[in-house]
């Protein structure tokens, strides 16, 4: 477990975002779970702002809306123009659609993330995966969690290193398959679902949570 302290009213408007100030998150995979709007990204900011203080921790963030698409494009083509490489890659990324474009990415994040658990000399590392899931087809989604689950958490214990797994989504995908890792970050604890029906019950229920809060008198 590694422990967190966050700011419960994150934006000092008198809304409270999470019920509690301080978190425990497992080691392993963890599935942040909420409806749009509910604060994961906020939770992973607040929890990256505290690890950038620990140098003896690695962490390795991805986030879809802001690293993936045209900006992924934009890099790979600055790389292409300056070193004359890459323009087989280039090409491939132009054409692929918005699923493969996010797949793509997160393959070049898996090698990071490997090269890391190989190389680095610290011992835990933190990875966050935040709102992959926007086009992300069903075999891609069950694919990623298949190398998490059983390459690189397996891999991190080989190395002996201490890997944290932090995915935010509101894939039912990412869900299903890990009933034991989903974080509910408004009550700030773990949970799990007996199928579909029962985390579709929770996201609405946590938009009804949200909308008390956006609406409130």
């Amino acid at each position: 477990m590694y422990t967190f302290k966050i700011q419960k009213d994150y934006y000092n408007n008198g809304v409270k975002l999470y019920l509690k100030d301080t978190i425990e998150i497992k080691e392993g995979l963890t599935v942040l779970v909420g409806c749009n709007g509910s604060g994961k990204t906020t939770l992973i900011k607040q929890m990256k702002n505290q690890l950038e203080e620990n140098i003896d921790i690695d962490i390795i963030d991805f986030n879809n809306l802001s690293q993936g698409g045209s900006n992924k494009l934009s890099e790979l083509l600055y790389r292409a123009n300056q070193f004359n490489n890459n323009m087989e890659e280039l090409a491939l990324r132009a054409f692929a659609s918005e699923g493969e474009s996010i797949y793509y990415n997160i393959g070049d994040i898996i090698r990071k993330i490997g090269n890391t658990i190989r190389c680095s000399k610290k011992d835990i590392i933190f990875v966050f995966f935040d709102a992959i899931d926007s086009g992300l087809s069903i075999d891609n989604a069950a694919e990623v969690i298949d190398i998490i689950k059983n390459l690189i958490i397996p891999d991190a214990q080989r190395f002996n290193k201490e890997i944290y797994f932090i995915i935010s989504t509101n894939s039912y995908e990412f869900v299903r398959h890990n009933t034991s890792e989903c974080f509910d970050i408004y009550h700030c604890v773990y949970r799990s679902f007996s199928g579909y029906e029962s985390y579709r019950k929770f996201i609405l229920n946590t938009k009804k949570i949200k909308d008390r809060r956006v609406y409130k008198e």
